[in-house]
């Protein structure tokens, strides 16, 4: 029970981190061009991880490769579009969206298994997508193009998932993902070699800070940490937990990029957070219960 409370307390840590970074990553945009930012940021990542488990990773099969390359593809495209989004869009608003990931996951994962939704998570999904259409659709009923960007974030980082749970039980995960790390950080440097001329190293303290804590808390650190933690806790207690992560990005928001948010946009957020907590509390809910009532007939 100990451990269990401390691998959750861990995971929480973890989401607070990943939700201050999005308004230090809006600030760090400001004055780093976006594929450098997540080229040094994943490359220092990646060499991190890779000192920590060198072990591990020097015996990596050829199926550890292919399964970090392409569940890797999915990370890169989905950290890109997310950090170009944010570029068009505020920090809350680009939390909030990216944690839709976590709805989208049994409609893709369908599509692969054919074992169609619950009834939990349909319900689910159309509070979070219509918590998505008050959170982007302005008065006019156009869409921001940042908030176009990163619902397509969402969609990869919801393939990502569906994909992991499919390799991960035939692959050395860690080696997976150190290699997924990788990938993002190699191939978006290069991205910005070619295509951002205007990227430079010459950085103040205030950007290399962003990219160092963006490398070692929200990307090597964080990895280990809810690794590590998951082994104490159950799926359904990291999946809630984590998806806090987009509130922490909403209340960073406020407070450091004093973001005023409108009566229209509080209730996307409270309709989005109703929706996860539906997808991901109900199922755990039911089984409790059967549980329990198995035990008490017994």
């Amino acid at each position: 029970m100990k451990k269990s409370l401390i691998a959750d307390s861990a995971l929480l840590l973890v989401a607070l981190i990943w939700g201050l970074n999005f308004v230090i990553e809006k600030n760090a945009l400001s004055s780093i061009t976006p594929f450098m930012y997540l080229g040094l940021r994943f490359s220092i990542g990646a060499v991190l991880m890779a000192l920590v488990f060198y072990k591990q990773l020097k015996n990596a099969s050829r199926e550890d490769i292919k399964a970090g390359l392409i569940v890797g593809t999915f990370v890169m495209l989905g950290f890109i579009t997310q950090t170009v989004g944010l570029l068009y869009t505020t920090p809350s608003k680009s939390g909030f969206i990216t944690g839709s990931n976590v709805v989208m996951v049994p409609f893709i994962s369908y599509l692969i298994t054919k074992e169609f939704p619950q009834t939990n998570q349909i319900v689910g999904a159309i509070l979070t997508f219509t918590g998505l259409g008050f959170i982007s659709i302005d008065k006019n009923l156009a869409i921001g193009w940042g908030d176009v960007l990163t619902l397509a974030c969402a969609v990869c980082f919801a393939l990502q998932i569906t994909f992991t749970e499919h390799y991960v039980k035939r692959v050395n995960p860690i080696n997976m993902a150190i290699i997924q790390v990788a990938l993002t950080g190699f191939a978006t440097l290069a991205i910005s070699i070619f295509f951002e001329p205007s990227a430079s190293l010459n950085f103040d303290a205030k950007g290399w800070g962003a990219i160092l804590f963006g490398a070692i808390l929200c990307t090597a650190g964080a990895f280990i940490v809810q690794n590590i933690a998951q082994k104490y806790t159950s799926s359904t207690h990291a999946a809630v937990i984590m998806c806090t992560e987009s509130i922490f990005a909403g209340i960073f928001s406020i407070i450091f990029w004093e973001e005023k948010l409108a009566l229209r946009t509080v209730a996307g957020f409270a309709i989005v957070i109703a929706g996860v907590l539906i997808t991901e509390l109900f199922p755990a809910i039911s089984i409790e219960d059967n549980g329990a009532a198995e035990d008490t007939v017994g």
